[in-house]
């Protein structure tokens, strides 16, 4: 583990009766990340987030928050974490200011700090015209911006939330994007579990991927797809398709294969690069017309599918 991890998971094993939710995972996530924990419902990743927030004491190993176990010190390490959960409840009679308050008091913040710290906080999640609304009054999506700034509240230096742009719209959705990444760049970590798996790609550094209680996945977002791809495949839609076009593009030293579905090639690439440039100039020599030329990596969804069946 790095010198300069924030959250360190250390071969954490957890037993429900005899069900073994962990086993024995292992993560660290350092300082700036924006890491992704991924993983099939009851994957274990619920059971991960719970004790790191020391909420559940684990059979075996430990976690560290910023270099304290939550477990047995949950008051100091909570102060320099700040949680966001799935779908959360809040007090619907308090306005967003009322709530944002009273958990700024919690945290001991003086008065004229959480003024400003409210309003900065609200501006932020895009809530400042809602501040002083009850939270009964508010969309799901505007519960789940004001649960992100109850999160932010103590400033904290490691973020954990448990699919924090759900039922959000698009806009909000991106809106976070930003803020998260702008997080990161402050030099504060964020986890976030999630299912979303095109946000997760376009958002996270690193990624983590559990299964049946077991990481199968620890590293960065282009290792993870370089690690579980097979190929690339470029895509091309042509006038007209002849057998001799087929065949001298099967001879170029890049292609794997070519397959042919009418006037559509799937051509199958032996190298993990934009070879567009290459196919199209072998068509042009064949008088090929082209309609259209698709560059498909592998995709991050592809990616985690492929993990979790063990690389197959």
């Amino acid at each position: 583990m790095s010198s300069q991890s924030v959250i360190t998971v250390s071969n954490l094993t957890k037993f429900y009766g005899d069900f073994k939710a962990l086993d024995s995972v292992s993560l660290a996530v350092e300082k700036g990340w924006v890491y992704g924990y991924l993983g099939p419902n009851g994957a274990g990743k619920t059971t991960t987030i719970r004790t790191m927030l020391g909420l559940l004491k684990p059979d075996q190993g430990e976690v560290q928050i910023t270099g304290i176990n939550p477990t047995k010190d949950p008051v100091q390490a909570l102060q320099s974490l700040g949680y966001a959960p799935e779908l959360p409840t809040l007090q619907t009679f308090f306005t967003g200011e009322q709530l944002l308050d009273f958990m700024g008091k919690i945290f001991g913040l003086a008065t004229q700090a959480r003024k400003e710290r409210i309003k900065q906080l609200l501006d932020l999640v895009g809530l400042k015209e809602w501040g002083d609304k009850r939270i009964g009054n508010y969309s799901k999506g505007m519960v789940q911006r004001l649960s992100i700034a109850l999160a932010l509240i103590n400033d904290p230096v490691v973020l954990i939330m448990d699919e924090p742009t759900i039922g959000m719209d698009p806009e909000a959705t991106a809106h976070f994007r930003n803020l998260f990444t702008t997080l990161s760049k402050q030099g504060k970590t964020v986890f976030i579990s999630s299912h979303l798996l095109d946000e997760v790609q376009r958002i996270c550094t690193h990624v983590g991927m559990i299964n049946k209680g077991r990481m199968v996945f620890d590293g960065r977002i282009a290792q993870v797809l370089e690690t579980f791809t097979q190929q690339w495949v470029i895509e091309a839609e042509l006038e007209e398709v002849t057998k001799t076009m087929v065949s001298s593009l099967k001879k170029l030293d890049c292609v794997e294969d070519v397959k042919v579905d009418g006037n559509k090639l799937r051509i199958e690439l032996k190298e993990k690069k934009d070879l567009r440039g290459e196919i199209s100039s072998e068509i042009f020599k064949r008088k090929g017309v082209l309609l259209s030329l698709n560059l498909h990596k592998i995709t991050l969804e592809d990616a985690y599918l492929r993990a979790l069946k063990g690389g197959q």
